[in-house]
């Protein structure tokens, strides 16, 4: 009885908790071999993620927020894109259809870089950013080191 209930049950049960898992929001990526430190606040009203330099995002890689609410995605088509709420709400400018790597630099900039490495956008936060920030409000921000927003994309509610 057990050897059948293993056999045919946990075959069965595989494949009814595939759809659940194909419907959780993408993990905190990290597309450099540097880690990548999140530190989450410990309030329960707030869960933003934080990302600290070096910290790079590849294509078809995303951070979330704490909640899950916003998204910041390199897609696969080559667009940087946030997402709160399940829609898109800001991309970044110029980058589409060529962004490769979205990179906090540890000069404190926000950039976009295409496959040759070369600079496709830039948050201009170049010796102002401590690290970057993706708040369950739904803005995307790039702060300093006392915490003053130095960039946005002003997407929060």
């Amino acid at each position: 009885m057990i050897k059948n209930l293993v056999r045919r049950g946990l075959p069965a049960l595989a494949l009814a908790i595939l759809p659940v898992l194909a419907a959780v929001p993408a993990a905190d990526a990290v597309g450099s071999s540097q880690p990548v430190r999140s530190t989450q606040a410990h309030s329960a009203l707030r869960s933003d993620s934080h990302f600290y330099p070096p910290a790079s995002l590849g294509r078809n890689q995303a951070w979330t927020s704490g909640n899950g609410r916003t998204i910041l995605r390199v897609q696969s088509d080559g667009n940087v894109v946030v997402y709160k709420d399940g829609r898109p709400v800001w991309q970044a400018p110029n980058v589409y259809p060529n962004a490769d790597r979205l990179v906090m630099q540890e000069d404190g900039n926000l950039v976009v870089y295409n496959r040759a490495g070369d600079p496709l956008w830039a948050a201009g936060t170049w010796h102002k950013g401590r690290y970057l920030s993706v708040q369950d409000d739904g803005n995307v921000v790039v702060y300093d080191s006392a915490n003053r927003p130095v960039w946005a994309t002003n997407t929060g509610d």
